[in-house]
């Protein structure tokens, strides 16, 4: 999943837990391309799953600064790093979708269509006026 710096999804894909990440990122960046949101990116940051060769070729193949981000070695406390939490956060929220926990087709395409239904919701809720209204993914309460 991709995320904004504000932790708005903005590209979402399934992919077989084997993929690497080099080649998962690869997808993402394709498919923020495909979506044309590639044009408003500056700054990829990616986790030290990527190596850096990849990130160092992807950041060519796009024209933009992709840096690896993530904790020295040696390090045993845990610390957040600044804007990684952010795709954490997202995660959680898209957690409350209970619709992605089943995959009945059990097809790659199915839950990555549940999963951007999930993204969708996600912005529309953020976007959505707080004031006297019930959150777009939030069950209002019943009468009575």
């Amino acid at each position: 999943m991709a995320v904004d710096v504000t932790g708005l999804p903005l590209a979402a894909t399934v992919l077989p837990a084997s993929t690497h990440e080099n080649v998962t990122t690869e997808t993402l960046l394709d498919l923020l391309h495909d979506q044309g949101q590639a044009e408003r990116l500056q700054l990829v940051l990616v986790d030290r799953g990527v190596t850096t060769r990849a990130a160092r070729s992807l950041g060519k193949r796009a024209a933009l600064e992709v840096r690896r981000v993530g904790h020295d070695k040696g390090r045993h406390k845990f610390v957040p790093l600044a804007y990684a939490w952010r795709v954490e956060v997202a995660h959680g929220h898209l957690l409350r979708s209970r619709r992605l926990a089943r995959s009945f087709e059990c097809t790659p395409e199915s839950a990555s269509g549940w999963l951007q239904v999930a993204c969708l919701v996600a912005v529309l809720d953020a976007l959505a006026p707080r004031i006297g209204t019930h959150p777009v993914s939030a069950r209002p309460s019943p009468p009575g």
